[in-house]
């Protein structure tokens, strides 16, 4: 235990310190925890950690949480239609990719026989593409649901169901049986259909009792990936590809929204890790690699434009999605090194192969970091040279560049509190057409239900965390209205909540409500705008209604002792 947590306090130090040095520089994080992997691991820095073991089992806890949200991300009539738009795409690339590789790669000289499949794992490792860097990225550039995002997302899905097979059949890789692939297909299938069924018909009744109880919300979430994502490795398949499952079958749930912005911070720690264990798998740099290296990156390239672009375009994507979604995916995949391993414990390949595999993944996933976040950019520069080669970017295509979705709307409402009821009742009678333009995030299960049955939008979440503030748009949003009192509020406050919306937004109209007057100066320097004395506007009317009354009586009295 002493060493566990002796490795976690060096490895969360040195990641501090050289993602703080990157982070000066404007480079993506994801490079700064692979030079920290590299700094701490066992090959080529001090050896400050040598047992990887325990960093390992905590990077795949990352991998498996942002797979989980990402389905959270999806329902399942946007998965099937994200699936069906990009089939030709991505049944291509990865049979293409894997045919052309094996021939390239033969014909480099690389070995294709029983004892040794040596090409046959190159072309494997180059058909793939790394889940991990390309949705973080993408997700922190909110660039997910656009266009270019979900056909990137839709070949790395197909990527995905490709590697199950290839780990399915890997046993008898040498002569391929159609029973294995069948039965990994089934499998699929069998746990798809158990994790929909479970979750439409007892999962919504186990939620219900604890809705209201929001930590308890989250640990029922967590637990449920964690056992899909456990049934999927049980039956021999993906642990990822069953947390993505475990995502999308509870994505139509009220709770969704507020399960994705707490896991959120959790994901990033784990992650964080992910990517520090892939720079401590990097090996000391040797001649011998070199080669096979510079093969294995050029072809990937190569192939990501050369087969993505036209296949993109036969799908109707249009130019500058099929190009940005070749960028987004130029990469090898953290799972070809899995198949990779299991392909030096099998015999199929040396230890010099899976390193030469290991040298191109890191390569490529620093470059990848800044070609992912330029992506729009690069395609701007090359686009010109593109349309001269003879791609035009309009032949095939028929959707246009879809901007991210924006969950935020003109106005959000924080808390569905007497004060915002009252408040949509007064727009509804004077300004009924801006009810569209309001977004309500509330705590209470029955309220968003009511608001969505009147087409309100409503999310259910806390409006006092960060990350879910973020996560529902309060950056795009022009007015912001926190109309419950402190009194009323728990574990959070106004002062807090406006902080939070102004660091966000720091050109909304905030407006706070304070239980006294002493809490405007308050209010106001954490960002409010306006700010709402409910309390006192009540009492100030009650006292004018009562010194009226008063008054009506002294002057009863005073004409009773006239006359």
């Amino acid at each position: 235990m002493h060493s566990l947590l002796t490795d976690l306090a060096i490895t969360f130090l040195i990641a501090t310190i050289v993602g703080y040095l990157v982070e000066r520089l404007k480079q993506p994080a994801i490079v700064a925890y692979l030079i920290a992997g590299v700094i701490i691991g066992p090959h080529i820095g001090p050896q400050l950690v040598t047992d990887t073991q325990n960093i390992e089992t905590i990077s795949e806890i990352g991998l498996i949480l942002l797979l989980f949200i990402v389905g959270l991300e999806m329902q399942p009539a946007h998965l099937i239609s994200v699936l069906r738009k990009v089939y030709i795409a991505g049944t291509g690339q990865f049979l293409l990719t894997l045919s052309s590789g094996l021939l390239f790669f033969t014909l480099m000289g690389y070995a294709l026989s029983a004892n040794n499949l040596e090409a046959l794992y190159f072309a494997l490792a180059v058909s793939l593409s790394s889940t991990a860097i390309v949705i973080k990225i993408l997700a922190d550039k909110a660039e997910l649901d656009s266009h270019a995002g979900r056909l990137t997302l839709g070949i790395l899905l197909f990527q995905d169901l490709w590697a199950i097979l290839v780990l399915a059949i890997q046993p008898n890789l040498a002569s391929p049986g159609v029973v294995p692939i069948l039965i990994a297909l089934g499998k699929s299938v069998l746990l798809i259909a158990a994790s929909f069924t479970f979750s439409r018909f007892l999962l919504g009744r186990i939620f219900a009792p604890i809705a209201r109880t929001p930590e308890m919300v989250i640990m029922l979430s967590i637990a449920w990936c964690i056992a899909v994502a456990g049934s999927a490795k049980l039956m021999g398949l993906s642990m990822e590809m069953g947390a993505l499952i475990a995502g999308v079958s509870i994505s139509t749930f009220p709770y969704s929204f507020h399960v994705n912005a707490k896991v959120m911070p959790l994901r990033d720690v784990f992650l964080t890790m992910f990517f520090i264990s892939l720079g401590m798998e990097i090996p000391f740099p040797d001649v011998r690699y070199v080669r096979p290296v510079i093969l294995l990156v050029g072809f990937m390239f190569a192939a990501r434009f050369l087969i993505i672009i036209p296949l993109s375009l036969a799908g109707r994507s249009g130019l500058r999605n099929a190009f940005v979604a070749s960028l987004n995916l130029a990469q090898i995949s953290e799972f070809s090194l899995v198949i990779a391993g299991l392909g030096v414990n099998f015999r199929h390949i040396s230890q010099e192969t899976l390193g030469a595999i290991l040298f191109a993944m890191s390569f490529t996933s620093m470059i990848s970091s800044y070609l992912i976040k330029y992506n729009h950019n690069i395609y701007a520069v090359f686009e010109k040279l593109i349309i001269r080669v003879g791609f035009s970017p309009s032949r095939n295509s028929n959707t246009a560049d879809v901007s991210p979705k924006q969950r935020g709307k003109r106005i959000t409402i924080l808390g569905y509190h007497r004060g915002a009821q009252a408040l949509l009742e007064f727009i509804a009678l004077r300004r009924p057409e801006i009810i569209d333009d309001i977004m309500i995030i509330d705590f209470n299960l029955e309220t968003v239900r009511e608001l969505e049955a009147r087409s309100i939008a409503c999310y259910y979440g806390d409006f006092g965390h960060l990350d879910t503030l973020q996560h529902a748009g309060v950056a795009d949003s022009e007015i912001i209205v926190s109309p419950i009192p402190d009194l009323l509020l728990r574990g959070t406050s106004n002062a807090k909540i406006t902080g939070i919306c102004r660091s966000l937004n720091s050109d909304a109209f905030i407006i706070a409500t304070a239980d006294t007057a002493a809490q405007i100066p308050q209010l106001k320097q954490a960002g409010a705008s306006e700010v709402l004395l409910p309390y006192f506007e009540t009492a100030a009317h009650l006292t004018e209604v009562l010194l009226n009354l008063t008054n009506v009586e002294k002057e009863l009295a005073g004409e009773g002792a006239r006359a």
